[in-house]
């Protein structure tokens, strides 16, 4: 009678399992991911070209050059550098042409910056995971879960963590370490502990404020041997054995953080290979860096508070980032969490957890505001350990409503409630995709509000759309934009013409973005076109939260030789190149004049080498009288980048000379390689190669 009763209690088991196991983590890691992955938008490149040449001293085993940034920024560079050096491959491009010392197709710099940042994505992920791990063995499965999912849907955090740079994955190994740390203090098991010092030893190659680990780790550790200790004195008769007891409980806090110390170090070491051969030097520069920034404030102004400023906000900044960078959500339910747990005299795991985690978030807080650099992604790892707390307020306040008198009945509220918190959480988050930066919590006025508070735009939301915009409108590729410099790499890996950061009064667009015009970043340059665009209506612009990012004002380029007559042909140059279309200025000309050749190029989008077009003008003695040489579309679409099927229209002009003598001249054009001077070869329709690998459009009259 009693096996069939067994065997439903190990079937559940095992379901209970599956689900914890499984089924949980496995959801919160695709909440976490898919926001991270898709369309990442990334505006600093620091780190990228970073990761490059790591990826390349690695594989020359140069080891000193691994050092690339006293940050140290390891962790990046290990991941980035990989994707990097995968998508190379892939596309069979070289560190060059990542680099950009190499012409690419326009398009590549944004599919090589989502390669390198899918791993980070990847990792941040996997971590917050992990979180929910270590979290259900110390607290309800239910609390856990709502605490891991709140860190996945943080739009702070996925901001970081879909960018290239440190600061998401510092965050994420930062909240792993301390909670295999408080996983060690809750159950001793030594397991726990060299898995919080690897974690701690990767935060360690993230960023130097991950430091912060060393007195934190210090502080947990010691404060949990010392409630045991007193606990203990109270059964203590003897004076000599309590005084052995507190010897041996202060050498044991010793070996926990030498265990600890020794796998941080060792991770650190191992990983970071400029610290095998050059350990001091690479130690003293990160020493004096970290110095600097505590003493110094950042050379860039910062707003605060409807002011810009070159000194250190204070505190005060860092507030602010909570207040507005939290959302409707996790602010509320931190604070109901920190009220309904640290008062109570009554000490449980729960309120052990919670007290450690508002300590660090007070306490990295502390820190961070002691240094004079300030920028609201320094104070990102205080954020997953607030989403965990609010977690826990979350599931308290809905088992707090399901035991009022009139809730009682329905057991599943509690349940029901929580769940639709998180997706009320969810909707609030998601629909900023991609552009997670743009939230500012609506409880306080949202980005209406936040935009007299914070800087706006970190990430060059908006600018990319822009550059999309302006390649749909007539003659893009041989369009000039200009903008601050900021934030122009964005910008230029997604616009097909020309991307200046000097204030050309050529150019035909001028680009200013929200984040440049509140700190006034270099405002002696466009300020005064600023304030002459502004009278007039934008020919663009973007909106975020009833907040604009980004103004467009300028208009296309003129067409080349407009009205000019047009000879429709059908050449081919080589394997991969289509001659389709040349317009001329005219046909009849004068000493003196200026020719316009506007040739239509295609091509299969497989071209490697550098071209350069000639248009030579013969006279009928074959002497070449006048030429044009040069890189298609003045330089700014080398043959390399030219995409499958897209048209480039390009064009020349060839002055000729006042003393030229009247007559007939032979009008050709072809390429030729940039590095040999080979011409490429020319066919014609039927297939036949052209003489001289030229082609010829016809015949120009020179008149008096």
């Amino acid at each position: 009678m009693w096996r069939p009763v067994e065997t439903n209690r190990v079937a559940e088991s095992a379901q209970a399992r599956l689900l914890d196991q499984v089924v949980a983590p496995g959801l919160v890691f695709l909440v976490a991911l898919l926001p991270r992955v898709i369309y990442p938008v990334s505006r600093p490149m620091q780190w990228y070209s970073r990761a490059i040449r790591f990826g390349d001293a690695l594989l020359a085993q140069n080891w000193a050059e691994t050092y690339q940034r006293y940050h140290p920024g390891v962790t990046v560079m290990w991941l980035s550098g990989m994707g990097l050096k995968l998508f190379a491959w892939w596309r069979g491009l070289s560190s060059d042409h990542l680099l950009g010392a190499a012409p690419t197709r326009p398009g590549t710099m944004d599919d090589a910056i989502t390669a390198a940042v899918v791993p980070l994505a990847f990792v941040c992920a996997l971590c917050i995971a992990l979180a929910y791990t270590l979290l259900s063995r110390i607290v309800r499965r239910k609390v856990a879960f709502a605490s891991s999912l709140l860190l996945a849907l943080d739009p702070f955090c996925i901001t970081y963590s879909k960018v290239l740079h440190p600061d998401g994955l510092l965050a994420v190994f930062m909240l792993v370490s301390v909670l295999f740390l408080l996983n060690y203090l809750h159950r001793a098991r030594r397991f726990d502990l060299i898995l919080s010092g690897v974690f701690a030893g990767l935060a360690f190659l993230s960023k130097g404020s991950s430091l912060f680990l060393l007195p934190y780790a210090a502080l947990a550790v010691g404060s949990h041997k010392l409630t045991g200790l007193r606990s203990s004195a109270k059964l203590q008769e003897s004076t000599l054995d309590g005084r052995r007891r507190w010897v041996d409980g202060l050498l044991e806090v010793i070996r926990v953080l030498l265990t600890w110390g020794v796998a941080a170090c060792a991770v650190f070491v191992a990983l970071w290979p400029a610290m095998w051969v050059e350990p001091l030097e690479v130690l003293r520069k990160i020493g004096q860096n970290l110095l600097y920034h505590v003493e110094t404030t950042h050379w860039n102004p910062t707003f605060f508070n409807g002011h810009i400023t070159l000194e250190d906000p204070g505190i005060a900044f860092y507030l602010a980032t909570f207040a507005w960078k939290t959302t409707a959500i996790t602010l509320p339910m931190f604070c109901a969490s920190v009220l309904q747990t640290l008062p109570r005299s009554r000490r449980n795991k729960q309120s052990i957890l919670v007290q450690a985690l508002v300590s660090y978030i007070v306490f990295f807080t502390a820190q961070m505001a002691v240094g004079g650099w300030k920028q609201m992604s320094y104070i990102l790892p205080a954020f997953p350990a607030l989403d965990i707390v609010a977690g826990f307020g979350l599931v308290h306040s809905a088992e707090a409503i399901g035991r009022t008198r009139w809730c009682r009945r329905w057991r599943r509220l509690p349940t029901v409630f929580t769940m639709l918190v998180l997706a009320l959480q969810a909707g609030i988050v998601l629909p900023r995709h991609p552009y997670y930066g743009t939230h500012h919590n609506i409880l306080l006025g949202g980005s209406r509000v936040a935009q007299h508070i914070l800087p706006l735009q970190d990430q060059g939301e908006g600018l990319d759309l822009a550059a999309q915009y302006l390649n749909t409108l007539p003659r893009a590729q041989r369009a000039s934009a200009v903008l601050h410099r900021r934030s122009a790499e964005i910008f230029r890996r997604n616009f097909v013409g020309l991307t200046s950061i000097a204030n050309d009064p050529r150019a035909n667009y001028r680009i200013y973005y929200v984040n440049q015009v509140m700190r006034r970043l270099g405002s002696e340059e466009w300020e005064e076109t600023w304030n002459a665009d502004r009278q007039t209506e934008p020919l663009w612009s973007v909106a975020f939260d009833g907040v604009t990012y980004v103004w467009v004002y300028g208009s296309p380029p003129q067409e080349p030789a407009p009205g000019g007559p047009e000879i429709e042909v059908s050449y081919r140059l080589g394997e991969h190149i289509e001659l389709k279309q040349v317009r001329l200025s005219a046909w009849t000309l004068a000493p003196g004049d200026t020719l316009t050749v506007v040739p239509l190029w295609t091509s299969d989008g497989e071209l490697e080498k550098n071209y350069k077009v000639f248009c030579h003008l013969l006279s009928t003695s074959g002497e070449l009288v006048a030429q044009r040489d040069g890189v298609p579309l003045q330089g700014v679409r080398p043959t390399p980048s030219w995409r499958d099927g897209e048209a480039i229209e390009d064009s020349y002009d060839i002055v000729l000379d006042a003393d030229l003598a009247p007559g007939k001249y032979e009008l050709s054009i072809g390429m030729y390689d940039a590095d040999t001077m080979q011409r490429l070869a020319a066919y014609d329709a039927a297939g036949e190669r052209l003489p001289g690998d030229r082609i010829v459009l016809g015949s120009l009259d020179l008149d008096e």
